[in-house]
C-alpha cells in the first residue's frame, strides 16, 4: 500500500471516530488499524495514536485527560503538516470544554475549527457545526443555535452516514421542547427513532426529550420512567458523562414532584460520577439541587447530613479549580510554541512565568481587590498598562461597581456605574458574555459599538476586556488599557486570557470559602449565628482589652410543650420567626445574636447600656406578642412569649470568661422563670432588677 494510501486510509478511519459512542467502539476501530499496519507492514504516527488514546478516555468521561492528549497530538500534527488532524483536535477540545462548563474556551476552539473548514469535508464540517450549536443551546441562545444546527443536519444528511444528524435533531427537538412546541419535537423524535433505536448513546438523548415533554404535559408517571429508561441506557455505554447528565436531568425532574426519597439515592449516585469525571458544570448542577433539597428537610439530623454532602462537594470544586489552573497554563504553552512569534523560547518562559507568578498571588490573597496594585506593577513587563480595573456586576441593581487603578493618578476610590443609564465597555462585555480587544478606537467607532448612550470621548485607544464567569453566571469585568494606538497583539491577548482564568478561579474559590465559611458558622434554620461563632466573637472582643459586657439570654416559654401540642414543623416556624424579631431588634454593628441550642438564643454586646437594653427587651416583649400565636400549654400566656436574662459584666483586668458571661445571663434567665416568666430580670454584681 503506497505512502498516501495508508494516509488516507488513517484519516478516513479517524474521521469516523465522532460516531463511535464508547469505548469499546474506539477500541475496535484501532484493532482494525493495527491489523491493517501488520498486514501491510505500516506503522501508525503518532498523532493518529494520541487522537485514538484521547477518545478513548473521552468516552470513558475522562475528559480533562483526553483535553491533555489532544494538545499533544495538535504538536505532533503539526510537526507533521496535517491540518485536518489540528482541526479535528480543535473540533474535539472544543467540545470537551463545553462538557466540562467553560464556554469561554469552548468557543474559542470550535471557532478555531471552523475557521480551518477547508481542510475537512461535508461530514466534519457538519459535525462541528452542530457542536457549535450545541454550545449556544446550553448556554441559551436558541436563536444562533438553531442556525447552526439547522446548516449541521443538512450538511450531514448529505455527507454522513444515516445516523449522523441524531445529534443536530435532538439538540433541535430540545430547543422546541424548551419553546414549548412539543408537537415539533414529537415529530423530529418519531423520526429518528427507527435509525438509533439499537444505539444506547442515542436512546438515552431520545427518553430524555420525551421525559421532557411528558413532565411538561402533566403525565409524571410517564416521565419517571422515561428519566429512568434515558439513564439506563447511557450506563450500557459506558459513557460517565451523559451517564451523570442523565442523572442531573432525572434529579431536577424529582425536585420538582417532591419525591425526596428518591431524589437522594440518585444525588448521591450524581455527584460520585459528576465527581470522577472532574466536570465543574455537572458538579454545580448537584450542588444547586441539594441546595434546594435543603430548604425542604424538616428534620434537621437529616439536614446537617445534607449540609455536609454540599460542603464535601464544594471542596472538591475548589480542588478541580485549583486543578484546572495548572492545565490552562501547560496548555497555552504547548499551543503557543509555535505562534505566538515572540523572539525566543525564552520570551515566552519568561512571560508564562509572570502570568504564573500573578496568578499564584491572585489565589492566595483574602481579597483580590488588594491585590491590584501588585497585579498593575507585575503585568507592566508584559503589556502596556496605563489602566487597570476590575467590576463587580449586581445583576439585580444592573450596576457595575469599579475598582480603578491609573498610572498619572492616585489611588482612585471605586464607584459605581448605572447600565441602565450608561453603556460602557464593561456593561457590553457583560452583557454580551464575550471578551474583546482593540487597538485603534475612536469617537465613530465607539459609538458604534455601544450605541447612543455611551460618552463618544476616547481616552484609551487599546483595551483588552474579559468578562469574569462564577458558577456559570457573568458576575464581573477585568480589563487592561493603554492611552495609544496598537498596543495590545494577539499573543498579548493570550496571555490576558490566561490572567482571566486565574482571576475566574480567585474569585469562585473566594466564593466558595464565605459559603463553606458560612455553613460552619451559622445555624441552618434560623441564619443566625450558632454556638461555636459566639465563642470566636468572645474570644476577639477579649483581643481587643474590651471592658464590659452585656450578656442576655432569651428562652421561649415552655417550648417543649409547644413542640408536643403542635407539631415540630410549627416549632422550628416558631424558631425562625423569634430569631428574626431579636436580630431585628438588636441590629447593630457591635451586637451579635446566637442560637445558643434548643429554643435558647443569646446576645452579645460589648458595652452596658442598661436603659437601651431595657427599651429593645420591652419592645421585644410586645412584638412576640404580636405575632399572636396560640400557644394553650402555656402556663404564662395564651399566647406564645418569652422569658429573658441579663448579665451585666465588668471585666477591668481582661479575665473575664465566656462560661462566666453566659452563667450570669442563665442564672438571670432562671430568676425570670422564677418569676412567672414572659417577663425579662437583670444581674449584675451590685443590681439585680425585675421587669
Amino acid at each position: 500500500m503506497a505512502k498516501n494510501q495508508w494516509n488516507e486510509l488513517l484519516l478516513e478511519q479517524v474521521r469516523q471516530l465522532p460516531m463511535a459512542s464508547s469505548k469499546e467502539q474506539v477500541q475496535l476501530r484501532l484493532n482494525l488499524l493495527i491489523v491493517e499496519a501488520s498486514k501491510q507492514k505500516k506503522t501508525i504516527p503518532t498523532e493518529f495514536e494520541l487522537i485514538f488514546q484521547a477518545y478513548q478516555l473521552s468516552r470513558s468521561g475522562k475528559l480533562i485527560d483526553s483535553i491533555s492528549v489532544f494538545f499533544d497530538a495538535i504538536n505532533f500534527s503539526q510537526q507533521n503538516q496535517q491540518e485536518f488532524l489540528i482541526c479535528f483536535c480543535h473540533y474535539n477540545i472544543g467540545t470537551l470544554y463545553g462538557m466540562l462548563g467553560n464556554y469561554f474556551y469552548a468557543q474559542k476552539f470550535l471557532a478555531k475549527a471552523e475557521k480551518m473548514q477547508q481542510f475537512c469535508d461535508g461530514y466534519i464540517t457538519g459535525i462541528i457545526k452542530n457542536n457549535i450549536g450545541d454550545i449556544f443551546r446550553q448556554i441559551g441562545n436558541f436563536n444562533e443555535a438553531l442556525i447552526y444546527l439547522t446548516q449541521a443536519a443538512e450538511l450531514l444528511s448529505q455527507h454522513g452516514p444515516k445516523t449522523a444528524t441524531a445529534l443536530s435533531y435532538f439538540n433541535i427537538a430540545e430547543i422546541k421542547a424548551k419553546q414549548f412546541l412539543f408537537t415539533e419535537a414529537n415529530e423530529l423524535l418519531e423520526n429518528l427513532y427507527q435509525d438509533i433505536k439499537n444505539e444506547p448513546r442515542y436512546l438515552g438523548f431520545y427518553y430524555k426529550i420525551q421525559a421532557e415533554i411528558a413532565s411538561h404535559s402533566g403525565d409524571f408517571k410517564q416521565a419517571d420512567k422515561l428519566h429512568l429508561l434515558s439513564i439506563k441506557n447511557m450506563q450500557i455505554c459506558e459513557h460517565d458523562y451523559y451517564y451523570a447528565e442523565m442523572i442531573l436531568e432525572y434529579c431536577h425532574f424529582l425536585t420538582s414532584c417532591l419525591q425526596y426519597k428518591k431524589l437522594d439515592q440518585f444525588i448521591d449516585l450524581g455527584l460520585t460520577v459528576a465527581k470522577k469525571i472532574e466536570s465543574d458544570k455537572l458538579i454545580d448542577g448537584f450542588n444547586d439541587i441539594i441546595l434546594l433539597r435543603i430548604k425542604d428537610i424538616d428534620d434537621i439530623n437529616i439536614r446537617e447530613k445534607h449540609y455536609q454532602t454540599l460542603t464535601s462537594s464544594l471542596l472538591n470544586s475548589r480542588r478541580e479549580l485549583l486543578k484546572r489552573e495548572s492545565d490552562y497554563l501547560q496548555q497555552l504553552y504547548r499551543l503557543n510554541v509555535a505562534k505566538l512569534n515572540l523572539s525566543t523560547m525564552k520570551s515566552l518562559s519568561d512571560n508564562l512565568a509572570v502570568i504564573n507568578k500573578v496568578g499564584h498571588y491572585i489565589n492566595t490573597s483574602s481579597d483580590i481587590k488588594n491585590a491590584l496594585p501588585q497585579i498593575q506593577q507585575d503585568l507592566a513587563s508584559l503589556f502596556q498598562t496605563d489602566t487597570l480595573a476590575l467590576g463587580f456586576y449586581n445583576s439585580e441593581q444592573d450596576q457595575i461597581t469599579i475598582h480603578y487603578l491609573d498610572n498619572n493618578l492616585p489611588a482612585q476610590t471605586p464607584y459605581i456605574t448605572d447600565c441602565k443609564s450608561e453603556a460602557t465597555y464593561m456593561s457590553y462585555c457583560i452583557k454580551s458574555n464575550s471578551a474583546f480587544y482593540f487597538n485603534h478606537m475612536n469617537s465613530e467607532q465607539k459609538v458604534a459599538m455601544l450605541g447612543d448612550r455611551c460618552d463618544s470621548k476616547v481616552q484609551f485607544k487599546s483595551a483588552m476586556f474579559s468578562p469574569i464567569t462564577i458558577n456559570g453566571e457573568v458576575k464581573g469585568v477585568f480589563t487592561i488599557q493603554a492611552r495609544e494606538s496598537y498596543q495590545y497583539q494577539t499573543f498579548h491577548f493570550e496571555l490576558f486570557s490566561q490572567l482571566i482564568s486565574y482571576i475566574s478561579i480567585a474569585l469562585e474559590n473566594q466564593y466558595n470559602r464565605q459559603q463553606l465559611l458560612h455553613l460552619s458558622q451559622t445555624d441552618h434554620l434560623t441564619q443566625i449565628w450558632n454556638r461555636k461563632s459566639l465563642e470566636a466573637h468572645f474570644n476577639q472582643l477579649k483581643q481587643q482589652q474590651n471592658q464590659e459586657y452585656t450578656g442576655i439570654m432569651i428562652d421561649i416559654d415552655h417550648y417543649k410543650e409547644y413542640n408536643d401540642t403542635y407539631g415540630h414543623i410549627a416549632g422550628d416556624d416558631v424558631l425562625i420567626q423569634v430569631s428574626r424579631l431579636i436580630k431585628q431588634g438588636f441590629h447593630s454593628l457591635e451586637t451579635q445574636v446566637y442560637r445558643y441550642g434548643g429554643d435558647e438564643f443569646f446576645v452579645l454586646i460589648p458595652s452596658i447600656k442598661p436603659e437601651k437594653i431595657r427599651q429593645k427587651l420591652d419592645k421585644l416583649l410586645i412584638e412576640v406578642k404580636k405575632l399572636l400565636i396560640p400557644h394553650k400549654a402555656s402556663t404564662c400566656s395564651c399566647y406564645l412569649s418569652i422569658s429573658v436574662g441579663i448579665g451585666y459584666n465588668k471585666d477591668p483586668e481582661n479575665q473575664l470568661s465566656l462560661n462566666s458571661l453566659v452563667n450570669t445571663a442563665d442564672r438571670a434567665l432562671y430568676q425570670a422563670k422564677e418569676n412567672g416568666r414572659n417577663c425579662y430580670f437583670e444581674l449584675a454584681h451590685i443590681k439585680e432588677t425585675m421587669y
